[in-house]
């Protein structure tokens, strides 16, 4: 009996030394984890870093700038915009890789933005085409979106070829957004993914294949000039527009009456020939010389490059060039071509 009881009384001993130094064991190891940095797990580690298809980017061709690798070869996408007071302000413009403004009939401009590497879902007010923007529009081989158009514009459309997105037959990748006191004509919208989807839909190329322009770096801060402002009077007070340089970020702010934020890295003053014309069915429009060469005057970085443009054909690249004859190269970011001619009031302060 008294054998049994030692027995009994040396394993809870030994029991009891067993549980006392595994207690220690885990209160040191906790004292331990308590004093060193928490190492993240593999899966915390893989979410805390981007993955390597969200890092990958590559060169738009269009600006020059940086973008998803996904965007870097789409097809370009042109969409005439309206720019009559009550369009404004538009959707759309801030995300364009390229702007071309030109005068139309009324003294009122109308612009075709044009995207590649940028897809925003809401883009307008749109309206219809007009004959002169086809020559700009075929140097990238773009898509283009558009409400119907004059008659000159649709019969050259379908002659050349364009890949035409017009609301007329594709209705669905439009919209309307009707407000009080808005004409209906100032009120239709559509969105570049649906565009798109409308592209693959038809077995259109969506890759793009276009010469591109030479880009460069932004000038250091200290290299850039103080202030510069361009100022464009199309036809009046409503479409006058002012560009002002802010000297912190190397871009132009555009001021206009109502019109919506923009910055742009690069503006372009183009010099042509007007016209008026009148169409086998008696509609007054005008065109323009959009082939050949003409002066040119870029502005960026603060400072003014006098020089000229040259287009050899309707689907070359209109080139600009210093007044040594080499090719101007632009910051990378949005560009915005101002088509002039006389009559157009420019000054330079």
């Amino acid at each position: 009996m008294k054998k049994r009881v030692k027995l009994i009384t040396g394993g809870l001993f030994i029991l009891g030394a067993i549980l006392g130094i595994g207690l220690f064991w885990v209160i040191h190891n906790k004292r331990l984890d308590s004093n060193t940095p928490n190492k993240p797990s593999l899966q915390s580690q893989n979410q805390s870093q981007p993955s390597l298809i969200q890092e990958k980017k590559a060169i738009c061709p269009l600006d020059g700038t940086l973008v998803p690798d996904k965007w870097a070869n789409n097809r370009p996408l042109a969409v005439m915009i309206e720019n009559s007071v009550p369009a404004r302000p538009q959707a759309g413009l801030a995300e364009a890789q390229l702007i071309y403004e030109a005068l139309t009939e009324g003294g009122i401009t109308r612009f075709m933005a044009i995207y590649a590497c940028q897809e925003p879902t809401k883009v307008g007010p749109v309206r219809s085409a007009r004959i002169y923007f086809l020559d700009w529009l075929s140097e990238f081989d773009a898509l283009f979106a558009h409400v119907g158009g004059n008659y000159d514009a649709l019969l050259q459309i379908k002659k050349q070829g364009i890949l035409d997105l017009d609301q007329f037959r594709y209705a669905s990748a439009y919209w309307r957004e009707l407000q009080p006191n808005k004409a209906k004509e100032h009120t239709m919208y559509t969105s570049i993914p649906k565009l798109k989807q409308l592209a693959e839909k038809n077995h259109w190329q969506t890759k793009g294949d276009y010469p591109l322009y030479q880009f460069k770096d932004d000038l250091p801060p200290n290299e850039r000039k103080g202030s510069q402002v361009i100022t464009i009077n199309f036809s009046g007070p409503a479409f006058l527009v002012r560009w002002k340089y802010q000297a912190s970020t190397n871009s132009y702010l555009r001021e206009q009456t109502n019109g919506p934020k923009i910055e742009a890295k690069n503006i372009i003053l183009q010099w042509v020939e007007r016209w008026p014309t009148t169409s086998p069915i008696g509609e007054k429009g005008y065109q323009m010389k959009t082939i050949g060469e003409g002066k040119a005057q870029v502005f960026l970085d603060g400072q003014s490059i006098e020089g000229r443009w040259k287009k050899d054909s309707r689907k070359s690249r209109t080139r600009f060039y210093n007044s040594q004859g080499q090719e101007i190269q632009f910051n990378r970011g949005q560009t915005w071509i101002e088509i002039v001619h006389p009559g157009i009031s420019v000054s330079v302060s």
